[in-house]
């Protein structure tokens, strides 16, 4: 569990100002610590392996989305600027540590990389517990979307199987307001993109944005895969062919809304190191686009890029992603403090099928 010292201490010493919301951790870790108080003797079911049936990763773009019409392509060279410039790289992740028999337990972790002069630093932050149940996980949502966004109305909780990605996305926000008001002058690299949904994140978006400028940080999204496709091709194949480092740029400041989705950013395909993969990358609309040009440029420059995807994006998903030993930890801790049993769920596709009981996962 995240201790309130720990976190008060590193606000001291970075200066952070979270503009009237500096409580959030301690409410966070009440929320959670109130989600675990009726655990008390109950079993913790555990998965031998993968979860099956996961929902698919939360995206604000639902459908693919065709660009309609002709449209202007500009392919940018990307030099690199040699000037001294801090690259700053957020992500956030969730994991099911088991059942009981009332709902699941979900543990939160966030983390940001800093690279500055050739060094790295990081803040981690997490794992948060909780016990999320039919009966409190509209409180959970809710108080989340309160807590990390801001927003005060409230919604209908997503369902069980989907909270613990739900749950990360609201987290997530929150590190990336950590990750600006400790930065100034900075690239910030976000995993994904500058575009929200009809559920009120575009508000929280919005002002994650106005902070970064504020701060005179450039805030940048590099998602892998993207649903865009421009006049019949595949957004990401638009670059076949094309050397890096390199810029695609769609015509346009911004892409028009589709179904709800609004976006923040102007939307590039981008091979930022040479015989690299082709990325998606969004960067704030609300600045000149000479002065994101520039940070790109200026992002090759101050960070190790390999494949084309930035270093410190890599270290803060590394920071953030829970490993086997760290769950298997985290489940004793309930089992101590909580007098869980822990009972382990027996694979029934390899009872019944043996080695072919693979469910779509491979050998």
């Amino acid at each position: 569990m995240v201790a309130n010292h720990a976190i008060t201490t590193a606000w001291e010493a970075y200066n952070l100002s979270l503009q009237g919301r500096a409580h959030l951790p301690s409410r966070l870790v009440e929320l959670s610590m109130r989600s675990m108080s009726d655990l008390e003797g109950e079993d913790l079911i555990v998965s031998p392996g993968p979860e099956e049936g996961l929902p698919p990763p939360d995206d604000p773009e639902p459908l693919y989305l065709t660009l309609e019409g002709s449209r202007e392509f500009r392919l940018v060279p990307i030099r690199p600027l040699r000037a001294e410039t801090t690259v700053v790289g957020v992500d956030a992740s969730s994991i099911r540590l088991g059942e009981t028999g009332a709902g699941i337990i979900v543990a939160l972790r966030g983390a940001v990389v800093w690279r500055r002069y050739g060094s790295c630093r990081y803040l981690r932050m997490g794992p948060l517990l909780f016990h999320v149940t039919e009966q409190n996980r509209a409180e959970i949502y809710n108080a989340l979307r309160r807590f990390c966004l801001g927003l005060p109305e409230r919604q209908r909780a997503p369902s069980l199987p989907y909270m613990p990605l739900k749950m990360a996305n609201l987290f997530e926000q929150w590190v990336r307001e950590v990750a600006c008001s400790l930065s100034s002058d900075a690239i910030l690299l976000l995993d994904g993109s500058l575009s929200a949904g009809p559920d009120g994140t575009s508000a929280a978006l919005a002002r994650l944005l106005e902070l970064a400028r504020a701060n005179s940080n450039v805030v940048m999204a590099i998602s892998k895969t993207s649903k865009l496709s421009v006049m019949g091709k595949k957004l990401l194949d638009l670059l076949n062919g094309f050397p890096g480092p390199c810029l695609l740029e769609l015509g346009g400041q911004l892409l028009p809304a589709f179904s709800g989705v609004k976006y923040f950013g102007r939307v590039y395909v981008a091979k930022l190191s040479p015989a690299s993969y082709p990325f998606r990358l969004d960067i704030d609309a609300g600045l000149p686009r000479e002065i994101g040009i520039d940070a790109v440029r200026a992002l090759v420059a101050n960070d190790a890029v390999y494949q084309g995807y930035p270093e410190v994006l890599r270290l803060a998903h590394i920071m953030a992603t829970f490993t086997a030993p760290e769950v298997v930890a985290m489940q004793l801790m309930l089992s101590r403090a909580y007098g869980l049993r822990i009972i382990q769920r027996s694979d029934v596709r390899k009872l019944l099928f043996g080695p072919f009981g693979t469910g779509g996962r491979g050998p």
